[in-house]
């Protein structure tokens, strides 16, 4: 089985990835939050922090995008080659009202003309790089999603991850995994599974529900649970408080090395506490008392009522 790490914007930036992977190992395939096709040629890669060599190194890194532009595809791609990525993956299922109004993301899950048209340039050019995509079952029905795993069929992609729930539902309501295995019969390509995977018994579950997965995205879990792949790895649930705090000082380090304005700083620091803090009403009122700790001493002082918290 392999172990993917979901894009979330803000959250999985590359001091998270490379911090997350010096304290909990390596997972198999990282992949960024996405970049947004703004109109402009050649494609602005904004944050430019996400693709640093020294914060990707070692690591297997796949830059995601999110565009409806076959020329925006491909001049990304050749971007990502020149910095030494090898895969690239489209964003076909992002939820967020903007992008889905502009047909990009989740948005394109009802476009599916459009979507054979972009990937129609991209494979009949000399494209450079493999083509994953990241979609869901739908714009706002089902048929939608299992039109385009039956178009995707027409492409080598190099792989289909797929978060079972429609793009209106956000992050509410169940994942369809009935409708998951639906595709995967469709499908001529092997389905990557993503989508409220928290726990060693979800996890297990879902490999009952299909003992051929061959891999597996996680997102919100993991953020919340940081060692949550090496404990679906080891079938133990055992969680480390000290472990997350080594965590924590390691990605500290690699922030404040990088941003000399402590605000900027600041917004990631109030990022990697969101999830981790927000599973019990005591977490979850220290967690709105940390915009009033926005100084380094502050801060500290911050951190050892949240170590107190964890270790009681």
């Amino acid at each position: 089985m392999k172990f993917y790490l979901a894009p979330l914007q803000s959250y999985t930036t590359s001091f998270y990835r490379l911090a997350h992977a010096l304290s909990y190992g390596q997972m198999d395939k990282y992949f960024t939050p996405f970049f947004e096709d703004t109109g402009i040629l050649p494609p602005a890669i904004i944050p430019e922090t996400e693709l640093l060599p020294h914060l990707n190194q070692g690591l297997k890194v796949i830059p995601q995008v999110a565009t409806n532009r076959a020329n925006f595809l491909l001049d990304f791609a050749q971007q990502m080659k020149f910095k030494g990525f090898d895969e690239i993956n489209l964003n076909m299922g992002c939820p967020f009202p903007m992008l889905v109004k502009r047909q990009k993301g989740g948005g394109l899950l009802n476009e599916p003309e459009l979507v054979k048209q972009v990937l129609d340039e991209y494979f009949n050019s000399t494209s450079p790089l493999k083509l994953s995509v990241k979609i869901r079952i739908g714009l706002d029905n089902t048929s939608q999603g299992e039109a385009i795993v039956r178009l995707l069929n027409n492409f080598p992609m190099q792989e289909i991850i797929v978060h079972p729930r429609l793009v209106t539902q956000k992050y509410t309501g169940l994942v369809d995994w009935e409708f998951y295995q639906h595709l995967s019969t469709l499908s001529k390509h092997t389905l990557m599974a993503n989508g409220d995977i928290n726990s060693l018994s979800d996890f297990t579950q879902l490999k009952q529900l299909f003992p051929d997965l061959q891999a597996v995205m996680l997102g919100r879990g993991i953020l919340t649970k940081p060692g949550l792949h090496q404990q679906l790895l080891n079938e133990n649930e055992v969680s480390d408080n000290n472990q997350l705090f080594d965590f924590h000082s390691t990605y500290y380090k690699l922030v404040t090395n990088h941003f000399s304005d402590w605000n900027r700083a600041f917004n990631h620091f109030s990022n990697f506490w969101f999830y981790p803090l927000s599973h019990s009403t005591e977490s979850k009122r220290l967690l709105r008392k940390l915009k009033k700790h926005n100084k380094p001493d502050l801060y500290q002082l911050w951190l050892a009522q949240v170590q107190e918290l964890m270790n009681s």
